[in-house]
């Protein structure tokens, strides 16, 4: 509680946090009586009251920026500058409305206005950001609304011949790409950030992910995707540690943006007559597993799925090593094999 403080004139005043505007600063009531008692009794009256009113008059555009503001220190730069686009582009229609004062019905032409055109994962991303700011001030407000249907896609088929036709096609640092991607189900960004100290005995932890921060500018975050993404790979066939060969512990192996290893892939199946995309070579390694007897659970872990994502299927048993080390072996001797039969 507010202490208040005897003025000059022999009045006491006690000064109170009313609250924290859309560019951070905080603001503050104070309140003048003839006691002191009387003074923080005023105070205390509007911290129960007041004070909360003030919190929720804000603007969608106020609320939005808001929690972007909150949330710098715990959220992706990618992540972070995402939130940026979607409050610079997508907000003008409601931007100036009170939250407080927003309807169920607002929020609904909002979104299907949104929809006719954007993508069903764009217009979620909206309103994800969109209740997410609100409940930051609003807890207990909430919305029923429709969002459009999610729009399948049908997974790109890639086979093995189309996999090593790309891995024999490449140059030297995308061919090292296609491999701890196709044959150890590594990112983009897990690849780009990953550094020579990382191998070791056979085996690439995978701790680190490049990035794009809020100013468009690339950098490399202490954690990959999501914290089950954090692994070592034990797949990764001998041929490949031999491209990588070694250097500085520090150095990073692949010094290339994520977006430059997509360019240079396009262009490499382009000039093969495919289709697929550089993802496709994480999918071929999820699918390369069943057909050797491996569970989903232990795909889940040695690829860095959430189990129980959209990819893979929910699993509750508990991981054992030994068995976990087998299929690692399984897998890269699979690899190994077929790289020296298409080679």
């Amino acid at each position: 509680m507010a202490t208040a403080k005897k003025q000059p004139s022999g009045m006491w005043k006690c000064r109170v946090y009313s609250h924290t505007s859309a560019d951070g600063k905080k603001h503050y009531r104070a309140f003048t009586a003839g006691t002191k008692q009387e003074a923080e009794q005023m105070a205390a009256r509007f911290s129960e009251t007041g004070s909360r009113a003030a919190r929720v008059d804000l603007t969608v555009k106020e609320a939005v920026a808001g929690y972007i503001k909150a949330k710098e220190g715990v959220l992706s730069p990618s992540t972070i500058k995402g939130y940026r686009k979607i409050e610079r582009n997508y907000f003008d229609e409601i931007g100036h409305l009170k939250i407080r004062k927003l309807t169920n019905e607002q929020v609904q032409l909002f979104i299907s206005n949104h929809a006719k055109k954007l993508s069903a994962k764009s217009v979620k991303n909206i309103y994800g950001l969109l209740t997410a700011s609100i409940a930051l001030y609003m807890p207990d407000k909430t919305f029923r609304i429709k969002l459009p249907p999610k729009q399948i896609k049908r997974a790109q088929s890639v086979s093995e011949s189309d996999v090593m036709a790309l891995f024999n096609a490449a140059r030297p640092w995308l061919k090292i790409c296609i491999g701890l991607s196709a044959f150890g189900s590594l990112r983009r960004g897990e690849i780009c950030s990953l550094k020579f100290k990382d191998i070791s005995d056979g085996k690439i932890y995978v701790h680190t992910d490049m990035v794009v921060d809020d100013n468009g500018k690339w950098i490399i975050k202490d954690m990959p995707k999501t914290e089950t993404s954090i692994r070592d790979v034990s797949t990764i066939p001998q041929v490949i540690f031999d491209l990588i060969g070694t250097g500085d512990p520090e150095d990073r192996i692949i010094h290339r943006t994520p977006n430059e290893v997509t360019k240079y892939f396009i262009a490499l199946r382009d000039d093969l007559g495919m289709t697929c995309r550089f993802q496709d070579m994480r999918g071929f390694f999820a699918s390369s597993a069943p057909l050797l007897g491996i569970g989903d659970i232990y795909l889940s872990d040695m690829g860095g799925w959430r189990r129980g994502s959209s990819v893979l299927k929910e699993h509750y048993q508990k991981n054992m090593t030994d068995v976990s080390d087998e299929y690692a072996r399984r897998m890269r001797d699979h690899f190994d094999s077929l790289i020296k039969s298409m080679t």
